[in-house]
């Protein structure tokens, strides 16, 4: 349902916290179950460019899931198992096709109590996470810990402590025997204060351990990191009646160690930024953003000893029309690797890129209260060259018999390379000529 989430939300994703969803009130008290079934799926695929680039691909995702929250509602304190066994069949075409079938489970424990207004809970166990509204870090499954403390002032602590893979694995496989990326940190949260309807300050500290890149003894390269991801999210009140506006800034600094033998090793350091900013109206029928996300430029166009591009291993951003856009993800197999994830990867994050810079217009209108149409016009700078990219969709949301929601979306890119090739010597040169780009892209949800 994140797709139907930020569409609505130009871009912002909020969902309840887990331990949020065991009943409360003076009625509510004892023991009791809640279930229901949830499946859907996304399909999205990529034509054009040139064929040493491998822009042609496809990618299908359908999972389902039966979540059931076992709870005992007590006087001033909650207690839960959260248990939601999910099966997923993706199916990828990049360089070959890949069928995949996994096993997985939401499994967690939730305990919250209330003492003098302030409400104490602890999370522990296997589940999805995000740690940020927008998706510029971290969205998806991890073997976690949680503690939290909320105030009646509106304001939240929490910590947190996850490990994760960046690939979809099954249950009883690697993400319990393999190697697991660590992150760990915490957020500073306040709402409906002063002038803001949402403040949060975040600090994760992520760890790649020592592994090798092929899995294989005695061979291949191996690769360590430590990156920090700091970061402010700010949403203002609504002004003008419809008005509001979002800001996002994280700076990441770390660094990597890369070996291929025990007498070699090679540091690369990272210092880069990202930021964002979302001018958004939310009338009765008509909606309007303008926004603009920013990151971090690398100076140099080959490897070397400082990195300064932003990356995250599991960034799944939904901004300026998410995986609909391909300026947003821009997935090419060529010397600029992607910022963000658009499928899951078994890659490490790679932080030699060039930077990029969008700037979009979201126009939305909502024809009935179940039939929803956007358009996006998007327009970027980045290692790629310069683009333009409209982007057409159509959603669908219904919430009789449970909920249903449908999304399909087109967009097209053409791209200025802005590149000159050299035969010989001056002035045998050639341009490299525009590009163009189509991407498709289909999610569906349903939940009883």
């Amino acid at each position: 349902m994140d797709d139907e989430r930020a569409n609505r939300s130009f871009g912002r994703v909020v969902v309840k916290d887990r331990f949020q969803t065991i009943p409360s009130g003076t009625d509510i008290k004892g023991f009791g179950l809640q279930t229901e079934l949830i499946t859907g799926g996304r399909f999205q695929s990529q034509k054009g460019g040139l064929v040493l680039e491998k822009a042609n691909r496809y990618y299908g995702y359908g999972v389902l899931t039966t979540p059931s929250l076992f709870y005992y509602a007590g006087e001033g304190w909650n207690f839960g198992i959260l248990i939601a066994p999910r099966v997923g069949i993706s199916e990828e075409r990049i360089i070959d096709k890949e069928v995949r079938t996994i096993y997985d489970s939401e499994f967690t424990a939730l305990v919250s109590k209330e003492i003098s207004g302030i409400q104490l809970a602890l999370e522990v166990g296997r589940g999805f996470n995000r740690l940020d509204r927008y998706g510029f870090f971290f969205v998806g499954m991890s073997n976690f810990g949680s503690a939290s403390v909320s105030f009646t002032s509106g304001i939240r602590i929490t910590g947190i402590q996850l490990n994760a893979k960046p690939e979809l694995e099954n249950w009883f496989g690697p993400p319990w025997s393999g190697y697991r990326r660590e992150i760990y940190g915490g957020l500073i949260s306040s709402e409906k204060i002063l002038i803001w309807e949402e403040l949060r300050f975040f600090h994760y500290l992520y760890s790649d351990p020592n592994h090798n890149t092929n899995g294989q003894i005695l061979s291949g390269q191996r690769v360590s990191g430590r990156y920090s991801y700091s970061g402010m999210e700010f949403q203002f009140k609504k002004f003008l009646d419809t008005w509001a506006l979002d800001l996002v800034g994280i700076r990441l600094l770390g660094e990597s160690k890369s070996s291929t033998n025990p007498w070699s090793e090679k540091q690369i350091a990272t210092n880069s930024y990202l930021g964002f900013l979302s001018l958004h109206s939310q009338g009765e029928k008509f909606s309007f953003s303008l926004a603009g996300l920013v990151t971090k430029k690398d100076q140099k166009d080959r490897l070397d000893s400082n990195s300064n591009g932003y990356a995250s291993n599991f960034a799944e951003p939904r901004v300026l029309g998410g995986f609909s856009s391909f300026l947003l993800y821009q997935t090419l197999d060529s010397i600029n690797p992607p910022q963000f994830r658009d499928v899951p990867t078994k890659e490490n994050p790679n932080f030699e890129n060039k930077g990029n810079r969008i700037y979009g217009i979201q126009m939305g209108w909502d024809w009935y209260s179940f039939f929803r149409t956007d358009l996006f016009l998007n327009r970027s700078d980045s290692g790629l060259g310069k683009g333009n990219e409209v982007i057409g969709k159509l959603s669908f949301l219904s919430n009789d018999y449970g909920k249903l929601f449908a999304q399909m979306s087109a967009s097209y890119t053409l791209m200025d390379p802005r590149k000159t090739h050299v035969f010989i010597t001056e002035p045998f040169t050639l341009e490299e000529p525009k590009k163009e780009y189509l991407r498709f892209y289909v999610s569906l949800g349903m939940k009883f």
